[in-house]
């Protein structure tokens, strides 16, 4: 009785395993992704005399490489993790008197930027009985970002402004994976950003401005911000 059910038992293990999905027997990937994302940030107004005015700050990003890695859980899921990204950039701007001889410097301006954003996902994959390569998946993320400006003018009646602000947004982000090869896939997903949570810094130096003035800080949390994102990648498995 007891060679009996070790049996039955080796035998429902063994087609547990060769039904599983060998698509997902890769344990780590990389990828590269495109995101295309637009930001609608919403409407401002004035009611400044004698005109006043109205209007929608909105932003379009149609190219933005990433890389991400991928690694398998003992359930057959994915962690991934990926850098957004990161940048630090210096803009000079120089203003000078055209002479005869040489330029007659007047004054240089200076803007100093700073960008970085990474992402955190949990990928919880379907089909991973049947053998195919289609793959659906749900994906559970969080994406932690800072960023600052400092900016620096040269003209007597301007003065030094800077902001600071670093926050998350939580998206869920429906996929789709093809495996054009064992090692070759193609991946689809549209992250939705259900809330997003950030702190805000930012100091105006001008003299003109009372101490207690010259800096503000605020904290936002907001739910399903206006952002919406397709992401289109290619992977390797190894």
């Amino acid at each position: 009785m007891k060679n009996l059910i070790a049996g039955i038992v080796l035998l429902l293990l063994f087609q547990t395993v060769s039904s599983q999905n060998t698509y997902l027997d890769n344990k780590f990937a990389v990828k590269l992704y495109n995101m295309t994302t637009f930001a609608d940030y919403g409407k401002s107004s004035s009611d400044s005399n004698p005109y006043p005015y109205r209007y929608t700050d909105s932003r379009l990003r149609i190219l933005h490489p990433t890389f991400a890695f991928q690694w398998k859980t003992r359930k057959n899921n994915f962690h991934e993790v990926e850098l957004t990204d990161f940048s630090l950039g210096i803009t000079g701007n120089n203003k000078e008197i055209d002479t005869a001889s040489n330029g007659q410097p007047i004054y240089s301006d200076e803007l100093i930027t700073t960008s970085i954003s990474a992402r955190y996902e949990y990928i919880l994959n379907f089909n991973k009985i049947k053998n195919t390569k289609f793959i659906p998946s749900l994906g559970f993320a969080i994406n932690p970002y800072f960023g600052q400006f400092h900016y620096s003018p040269g003209a007597q009646n301007e003065f030094q402004t800077s902001e600071q602000y670093f926050g998350a947004k939580v998206f869920v982000t429906p996929r789709i994976t093809y495996h054009i090869s064992p090692k070759i896939f193609f991946d689809l997903n549209i992250p939705i950003c259900i809330l997003e949570s950030y702190y805000q810094s930012y100091k105006d130096e001008s003299p003109t401005l009372p101490i207690h003035e010259q800096k503000t800080n605020t904290l936002n949390f907001e739910e399903f911000p206006k952002v919406f994102s397709v992401r289109v990648g290619v992977g390797i498995t190894f």
